[in-house]
């Protein structure tokens, strides 16, 4: 019987042992993702980008690398109604085309047409001045060219998304052109391949950490470093706003935020002929934090008007897109992010579909 006591006893053990509590090793939090518009005026100013609230801690470090790929295919209502009533098949966008296609509208103050995609790839470092202040760094390179996702996109439409003008237009080209009052006054068919763009930089402050909710201001300006396109370039774009996260229950997170961009893209005569005005932009999107692994997470992105002008673009209208994605952990100090980003507005002044992949890594 003691033999039997015995058995019966190490079994139990052995048996209660996947079900007791173990220590959770700290998750190498990477943040609510970097999601990015990568709209062809949304290239060059400074642009809004949702952060993380928590500050990494004295002397830590975390750095993502990340790639995003965006196809757009938009253009102002004027040139949508002329494709509507076109029948002839699939067509390549030419200069001459554009030319003859401006001198027919002589007194519009803002036409563009877009097809391109755009591969932007940045890497990121963050760093703890202090327990409550955080110094990021952000450089990157970017991209354009006709890509290869329009079948795909075309795939997509065909249950029930339509979009207007996509089969009319030859797969997988690079345009970009802007006409104002009746003139093309910038037209380009050439690819850009990985061209350097302007660095930012953050300072994170956090202002409030308690269990359940954390906010911290943050601040951020674009070095004008670099041009683009043809001489294409921005002034010393800023931003301020807060960021914060609300932990309402176990295994739920929200993160939030907003800020007020001044942005430095000026209209008039030379290589500025548009004016990007200043912006406030916002963001908010959950997270479950319930799983050892895997953090699935949804999040909004809200741009208020790009430009003043209209009616014949919709560039003067707000837009939101979703990021929809996962947190992947592959290590103990490292996360993979895998982001699907997509326009829920079509107003024509978002990138059509997203792809991101970035690989946060806290040392």
């Amino acid at each position: 019987m003691r033999a039997l006591r015995v058995a019966l006893l190490g079994l139990a053990l052995l048996m209660g042992r996947p079900i007791q509590a173990r220590p959770e090793e700290p998750w190498p939090d990477p943040g609510p993702p970097a999601s990015r518009d990568l709209f062809p005026l949304n290239l060059i100013p400074l642009t809004y980008r949702p952060l993380g609230a928590d500050t990494v801690g004295r002397g830590r470090w975390r750095v993502s690398f990340q790639v995003i790929r965006s196809n757009t295919f938009e253009f102002s209502d004027l040139i949508k109604d002329r494709l509507g009533r076109d029948s002839s098949g699939r067509y390549a966008v030419d200069q001459a085309g554009a030319a003859r296609f401006a001198a027919s509208l002589p007194g519009e103050p803002l036409i563009f047409f877009f097809d391109a995609e755009i591969q932007r790839t940045e890497l990121s470092a963050r760093y703890g001045l202090t327990r409550d202040t955080d110094l990021a760094v952000t450089v990157g390179w970017q991209g354009m060219d006709g890509g290869f996702m329009d079948g795909l996109i075309e795939g997509f439409h065909t249950l029930g998304f339509e979009q207007t003008g996509r089969g009319a237009i030859a797969r997988d080209q690079f345009t970009f052109a802007i006409i104002q009052q009746g003139r093309v006054v910038h037209f380009s068919q050439t690819a850009v391949r990985a061209r350097p763009v302007d660095p930012v930089v953050a300072v994170i402050h956090r202002l409030s950490a308690q269990p359940r909710f954390t906010l911290s201001l943050v601040g951020a300006l674009q070095l004008p470093m670099t041009s683009y396109m043809g001489g294409l370039r921005s002034d010393w774009d800023s931003s301020a706003g807060l960021t914060f996260q609300w932990r309402p229950a176990p295994g739920h997170a929200v993160n939030g935020g907003g800020a007020y961009l001044r942005r430095g893209i000026r209209g008039g005569e030379g290589p500025n002929p548009f004016l990007i005005k200043d912006q406030i932009a916002a963001h908010l999107g959950w997270e479950w934090q319930g799983w050892r692994r895997i953090r699935p997470f949804l999040l909004l992105l809200y741009h208020d008007a790009l430009t003043s002008q209209g009616p014949g673009a919709t560039l003067d209208k707000p837009s939101v897109i979703h990021d929809l994605g996962v947190h992947v952990r592959v290590g103990p100090r490292s996360a993979l992010t895998l982001s699907y980003l997509n326009n829920l507005t079509h107003h024509e002044n978002t990138a059509d579909m997203g792809l991101a992949l970035r690989l946060s890594v806290k040392p």
